[in-house]
Order: C-alpha cells, then sequence, then structure tokens
C-alpha cells in the first residue's frame, strides 16, 4: 500500500541551492501551512532572511531518495 506523496524542494534565493526536501502525503488539507511553517523553521535554523527561502513542488522522481 503506497500513499500519494507530494515532494518540494525549499531553495536558498541568494544561492540557488536545495536546502531541504519535505514530503507531505498528497491528501494533507493544511499543505500550505505545513510549507510556510518549514520555510520559517530553515530560516531560523540557517540564520536566513525569510524572504530568501522558497519552495517549489519537485517533479517526480526528485524527491531525494
Amino acid at each position: 500500500m503506497n500513499k500519494e506523496v507530494k515532494h518540494y524542494k525549499f531553495v536558498n534565493n541568494e544561492t540557488d541551492h536545495v536546502i531541504y526536501l519535505l514530503s507531505i502525503p498528497a491528501d494533507k488539507t493544511d499543505i500550505k501551512e505545513i510549507l510556510e511553517q518549514t520555510r520559517h523553521r530553515l530560516a531560523v535554523e540557517n540564520g536566513l532572511y525569510l524572504d530568501s527561502i522558497y519552495y517549489i513542488e519537485a517533479p517526480e522522481g526528485e524527491s531525494g531518495k
């Protein structure tokens, strides 16, 4: 039984480096909230401005596995 998941990349727009990969079950209703909370956490943990981090949905096969 394989659950559908969506994969997201968090990118530092100053360096264009992917700083975090996140997988979220596709049936979650609060995906936007999870993504924003993760973006805030990454900014604090990495000492970056919040506006310097963005996220994009990763194409299938780019989950980092």
